[in-house]
């Protein structure tokens, strides 16, 4: 009797000890979790910051490529990136309100960049939209995800997207400007207001964020 009551407290103390190893474990994910999820937080303000940076500094810029392109008789390249411009100038207001309603501080900017010719300003644009679009964006959209800030995560999605298609407008710019068929170049964009998307035949909705096609900024 007494080896059977031996053999049930030694088992009663290791299922104590299994139980209480388990809850510890399961305590220090759990504070892990939050740590990285607070951590993640504070990162994704930060992440939103610099894309503000990046984005005002992009409206500055394209709108100063934009007289280049006009001067060098590019009509057609100066309109694009007039409307680029105000799609990346959407993208800083909405990354602008993301950070305000965290409480931070929307940094105060002052654009610096070089303004070459419209050829050479295409070739760097295309790289650095495919920088954002590819590599920067997807990365702050990960650590917004982990932090679960989803209205970071939308203004983020939003930049993001269109990021791609400025990339794939530039293109074919520099592609008309090389093979000398200009003609080809649209004379007319919309952008949506609330996301920056920017088209060359506007829908009936955007395709982010729904809004009505009579809002659209139209550049002709």
């Amino acid at each position: 009797m007494k080896k059977i009551t031996l053999i049930y407290s030694l088992l009663t103390v290791g299922f104590g000890f299994i139980l209480m190893s388990s809850c510890e474990k399961k305590m220090e994910l759990v504070k892990a979790t939050t740590k990285e999820h607070m951590d993640a937080g504070t990162k994704t303000i930060e992440n939103m910051q610099s894309a503000y940076k990046g984005e005002k500094t992009a409206t500055a810029k394209y709108e100063a490529f934009s007289k280049i392109a006009e001067e060098e008789g590019y009509h057609n390249i100066a309109l694009l990136y007039n409307a680029v411009s105000a799609a990346e100038n959407i993208h800083a207001r909405n990354h602008k309100a993301v950070i305000e309603d965290a409480g931070a501080t929307t940094p105060i900017i002052t654009p610096e960049f070089n303004v070459k010719t419209t050829k050479e300003n295409l070739n760097d644009d295309i790289n650095g939209e495919a920088y954002e679009a590819k590599t920067m964006y997807p990365n702050f959209l990960k650590t917004a995800e982990i932090a679960d800030n989803q209205i970071a995560h939308l203004s983020l999605t939003y930049a993001m997207k269109t990021e791609l298609k400025h990339k794939f407008f530039f293109e074919q710019a520099l592609g008309d400007i090389n093979s000398n068929t200009l003609n080809s170049l649209l004379s007319k964009y919309f952008v949506c207001p609330a996301c920056g998307n920017t088209y060359t035949n506007a829908p009936k909705h955007c395709d982010f964020s729904l809004t009505d096609r009579d809002k659209f900024i139209v550049f002709q």
